[in-house]
């Protein structure tokens, strides 16, 4: 208990001393002996040191020093009661942060913000237009605002949500939404359509779920060719339906690729520096005096601290800009590993044109012009061509019948 409230007296009104004379130890051992506690001893020379104490003991290792002598001086005085003492001689400085303290916390029982999150296709502005109607808005008392009554009554205002919830934060107030899943039928409904050919190919897979089928496997047909007709005949009528097919066929693709054989790396210089710039609004103010970047010379890492005020961001913020120096330099490519980089460049680019199907045999030559490496490629594919086209009815009003 006695060290707990040497340790408040310290907080509370602490004194740096000065002490001066040839038996400085001496002094230092009489104080520890007396139970005179100091801190931050810091022996500046062989007759000076400075100690810090607690401010009610100054009197007394005065008395001390004397009897070893020594002299002692008063460097500073510092602790809460210090800086209470300096604030009573500014009284309107005093009012101020007692009032700023007082409103700070006064203010966090009123809502002052509204964070919405969670909602994708209803609008923020519908929810807290709903949230006043039930006598949550900016300026509302906390304390009133009761999360479950809160909950069903917006529930029965905007039927779009399966559930809300509110939670406050000091002067904020949090709402989570979670908005109705209603699902579709993914199937697109189209009243009719025919299938056709996406590319020229030679067919190679048929399977006909509904239409009339105008193809068989082995015939070769042209790009927006009709492979399933969306009228089927049932004698004394046509009828319109959607039609439904998977149809494979062979296709082909040919072209060019090329990528240089030199490539440009970067060597670094082991020079760096940084640079801050502050950010006022949209106003940058830099703060180096040197603030511009050497071209495309050096790497840049950007940081960005902000000014905050809980979860509230500021408009003022610290940018530091590091930057690394580097040179560039041409260095000869591997011409094996360029190929393979080439070969499985071709292929990916095959892939990405076909809505399914694969890569059945791929012819590739190489040649080198102008310090490029090109390949000219040709791939035989096996690939999905069945597109669906919708149809136009004939008249307005058409039953397609």
């Amino acid at each position: 208990m006695g060290v707990k409230m040497e340790e408040l007296r310290f907080f509370l009104s602490r004194t740096e001393l000065e002490l001066l004379g040839a038996n400085i130890s001496e002094t230092l051992n009489v104080l520890m002996q007396k139970n005179i506690p100091f801190r931050d001893m810091n022996q500046i020379d062989a007759q000076r040191c400075r100690i810090r104490v607690c401010s009610q003991h100054i009197e007394e290792i005065q008395k001390l020093a004397l009897s070893c002598y020594c002299q002692v001086r008063v460097i500073g005085r510092s602790g809460i009661w210090e800086i209470f003492k300096k604030l009573l001689k500014r009284p309107c400085l005093l009012i101020g942060c007692a009032a700023a303290i007082f409103m700070s916390f006064y203010l966090q029982t009123f809502v002052l913000m509204m964070d919405v999150s969670g909602n994708e296709k209803l609008h923020e502005q519908q929810i807290l237009r709903a949230l006043q109607e039930v006598d949550i808005q900016f300026g509302s008392r906390g304390a009133q605002i009761d999360p479950q009554l809160t909950k069903h009554r917006m529930l029965s205002k905007l039927p779009q949500l399966s559930w809300i919830g509110v939670n406050r934060s000091g002067c904020k107030l949090n709402i989570l939404v979670t908005e109705r899943t209603v699902f579709h039928d993914e199937k697109e409904k189209i009243p009719a359509a025919n299938i056709i050919a996406s590319r020229d190919a030679t067919l190679s897979e048929l399977i006909v779920s509904e239409g009339m089928k105008l193809c068989k496997v082995g015939d070769s047909v042209k790009k927006g060719q009709i492979l399933v007709s969306g009228f089927e005949d049932y004698g004394l009528f046509l009828k319109a339906v959607c039609a439904e097919a998977e149809i494979y066929g062979q296709t082909w693709y040919s072209g060019m690729l090329a990528t240089p054989l030199k490539t440009r790396r970067k060597c670094y210089t082991g020079r760096s520096w940084k640079e801050y710039s502050l950010i006022i609004g949209r106003k940058r103010i830099n703060l180096c005096t040197n603030s511009s970047f050497l071209g495309m010379t050096c790497d840049k890492i950007v940081s960005v601290k902000e000014l905050r005020l809980q979860n509230f961001a500021i408009p003022i913020r610290l940018e530091e800009v590091t930057c690394r120096e580097y040179t560039l330099y041409e260095e000869l490519t591997d011409t094996q590993q360029r190929r393979k980089e080439l070969e499985f460049a071709w292929k990916e680019l095959v892939r990405s044109q076909m809505l399914a199907g694969k890569i059945l045999s791929t012819q590739c030559s190489f040649s080198v012009t102008d310090e490029l490496l090109i390949l000219c490629a040709s791939s035989t594919c096996n690939e999905m061509i069945a597109r669906r086209m919708p149809m136009e009815p004939l008249f307005k009003g058409d039953s397609y019948e």
